[in-house]
């Protein structure tokens, strides 16, 4: 279903992060999360090549958003929660 409604100008894209460096999540030092530049910079690079995009995803988050289709999910969750550090 489009997230694009009739007579507005109002548009919702959907970006899905990563884990990211920021304080916001407690990973600000976290060598596992990705950069907050890097993620910036990758998903404005995808809302510019994509416009009409509804979902901006980086190459990062697509090791999780997809395990359940690849039939992985539960070895995926596992591998990021045994190399979370805030988690341990």
């Amino acid at each position: 279903m489009s997230a694009r409604r009739r007579n507005t100008s109002v548009r919702i894209v959907e970006l899905e992060p990563p884990a990211v460096r920021t304080a916001l999540s407690g990973q600000e030092d976290s060598e596992h999360a990705m950069p907050l530049d890097e993620f910036v910079a990758e998903a404005l690079a995808l809302i510019e090549a994509q416009p009409d995009a509804e979902e901006i995803q980086v190459e990062r988050v697509k090791f999780l958003r997809y395990g359940e289709a690849r039939g992985d999910y539960d070895q995926v969750v596992a591998t990021l929660d045994g190399a979370a550090p805030h988690e341990r």
